[in-house]
C-alpha cells in the first residue's frame, strides 16, 4: 500500500490527503520512550504537528514510529538502519 521508501511524515499525510483512503481504517505503532514498548494509536486519536504527534497531553517525536497498520495489518515499516 505504502511505498518502503517513504519517511514517516510522507505517510501519515498520505492517509491524511488521499481521499481513497479512510484514516478510520489505520493505526499508528510507536515506542514509547519509557517502557520501549511499542504502543498503538487509532490514526484518527493523533494529530500531525510538525515533527510530533500529539495524543493527548503527549507529544512523541515523529521518528519513534516503527509502524503503520490498516486494518491490523502493517502496511509500512521503518526501514532498519
Amino acid at each position: 500500500m505504502f511505498d518502503k521508501e517513504l519517511l514517516e511524515k510522507d505517510v501519515l499525510n498520505r492517509i491524511r490527503w488521499d481521499r481513497r483512503l479512510n484514516p478510520e481504517d489505520f493505526t499508528v505503532c510507536y515506542v514509547d520512550r519509557f517502557s520501549s514498548e511499542l504502543k498503538e494509536v487509532r490514526y484518527v486519536d493523533l494529530i500531525l504537528d510538525g515533527d510530533y504527534l500529539l495524543i493527548g497531553d503527549s507529544q512523541i517525536p515523529v521518528h519513534r514510529i516503527r509502524q503503520v497498520k490498516h486494518k491490523g495489518k502493517v502496511v509500512w515499516a521503518k526501514r532498519k538502519a
